[in-house]
């Protein structure tokens, strides 16, 4: 997976995450985006984000957003956060859309990490899947599979917030 050159590298992943360091993978593709001085979105939660965040903090890298709904609850190295949304579809869904590519940590085949993976397929953007098994340990790597359904329920799940968006506005 390339990041370009001053990219957007989103990091993202399940809250059950709860490893003790970034798996080898990861890491080597935080540190490819790092040697292309790519900016950084990191979420807050705890899990992936947490690990995400505390990693680029030792690493000592300073282009960091750290994107959050209501209200920021982690900032490891006090970088730039941005409010991207009310709650947490608004704000993953817009940091989807600001970013270049993806890793992505799916834990347990988490729903709301699966409408992200559906999101990121849909719009063509490189996004390494790393995805764990709290259950047994297993983990399987590599690139979003194009042709692989991550959220079944995707489509339903748009058409219904595009009618209370509708709603809202109208």
């Amino acid at each position: 997976m390339e990041t370009a050159p001053g990219g957007k590298l989103l990091l993202m992943g399940s809250s059950k995450f709860r490893a003790g360091e970034l798996p080898a993978e990861v890491r080597e593709r935080i540190e490819e985006a790092m040697a292309d001085d790519a900016t950084i979105i990191v979420g807050e939660a705890h899990g992936a984000c947490r690990l995400y965040q505390d990693y680029l903090r030792s690493r000592g890298y300073g282009n960091v957003i750290v994107g959050h709904a209501k209200r920021i609850r982690y900032n490891a190295g006090g970088w730039r956060d941005i409010r991207y949304g009310d709650d947490l579809i608004e704000k993953e869904r817009r940091m989807i859309e600001e970013c270049d590519s993806a890793v992505v940590i799916w834990a347990d085949g988490s729903g709301v990490i699966a409408q992200d993976l559906e999101l990121l397929r849909r719009l063509g953007k490189p996004t390494f899947v790393y995805e764990y098994s709290t259950r047994d340990q297993r983990a399987r790597a590599g690139e979003i599979d194009p042709m692989r359904t991550y959220d079944p329920y995707y489509s339903m799940k748009e058409y219904h917030r595009k009618r209370r968006q509708t709603r809202k506005d109208g």
